[in-house]
């Protein structure tokens, strides 16, 4: 092995680091892995969105203000906006979509089909679990989801990880959480929150339980558990990363799709995350961001 790799490396003059090596399931896997530091190396997603910027905390901030739907941000169907306010300094950070109950229904068609038909479905847990962990390290590429997704929640995490700075400003300014407090804990937690659901990804199971006291290894029933579908989460106002986080990387490890509708007055880190997961790999329809009031989205 140690000299296939060698031999490649002369071969392409291609720099190889150990995950190119080590963290493909399978070698067309690492095929791809030269293929693509040959052409350049690794280039994030890029993520089209309507962008709000910010110089703040010795930083330039970038997050979305749109609704996200099926793997997109758009804008609400009816025009409709809510001013976010720094409740620091009371002033508008920025307007957010607001979504309507149309949007709503345009959602939850889009988490139901990624459920039912999408490469979400069609994915093993260990996957799965993979593509949660490591929201990260490869660009989406047009191949078989099946060897992307073993790295998505490892992805995410570290994603995740490269932003914390920013995704701590983000809620600082947002929710008025003190900056060192959203930085440690806010983002910190929801870091290894992602971390630990990827590991329970391929261990979620049944039991196996025997029926009959006169051949019980031959008279067994079983349960199986299985994913439920399209899940609605609603986060309050104080902790919004780190409550999207504990809801959804549950979900997400389980199998289901996931529709979140943040706090009306606090939704930007909800929207940057929902950017984080695009360029993770995450597939379309998988997770849904709706900003928007409690009387009409939830």
């Amino acid at each position: 092995m140690y000299r296939l790799v060698e031999e490649v490396k002369d071969l392409f003059k291609t720099e190889l680091e150990n995950d190119d090596v080590f963290m493909a399931p399978v070698f067309s896997e690492f095929c791809l892995n030269v293929v693509q530091k040959s052409r350049g190396g690794n280039q994030e997603v890029e993520v089209e969105y309507r962008a709000v910027e910010l110089d703040v905390n010795k930083m330039r901030v970038k997050f979305p203000c749109q609704l996200f739907i099926d793997g997109r941000f758009i804008d609400a169907e009816n025009g409709k906006v809510l001013p976010t306010v720094n409740p620091a300094t009371e002033e508008v950070i920025c307007d957010v979509q607001c979504a309507s109950k149309n949007d709503v229904d345009k959602a939850v068609a889009a988490a139901k089909m990624a459920f039912e038909v999408g490469e979400w479905s069609k994915i093993s847990a260990r996957e799965r679990g993979q593509l949660l962990f490591r929201l990260v390290c490869t660009p989406l590429r047009k191949v078989s989801l099946t060897l992307t997704i073993f790295h998505l929640f490892f992805r995410l995490a570290d994603l995740m990880q490269q932003h914390r700075e920013e995704l701590a400003t983000i809620e600082s300014i947002d929710s008025g959480a003190v900056y060192t407090l959203a930085l440690k804990t806010h983002v910190g937690m929801s870091i290894e929150t992602w971390r630990y659901f990827a590991g329970w990804t391929d261990k979620i199971q049944g039991s196996t339980i025997p029926v009959s006291h006169a051949r019980p290894n031959r008279n067994l029933s079983f349960t199986k558990r299985e994913p439920i579908g399209v899940c609605a989460l609603i986060t309050p106002w104080n902790y919004p990363l780190m409550m999207l986080s504990w809801k959804m990387a549950a979900c997400l490890a389980a199998g289901n799709t996931v529709i979140i509708k943040p706090a009306q007055v606090c939704p930007l880190t909800a929207l940057k995350f929902a950017e984080l997961s695009v360029r993770a790999g995450i597939p379309p329809g998988v997770i849904n961001v709706l900003p928007g009031t409690g009387s009409v989205t939830g």
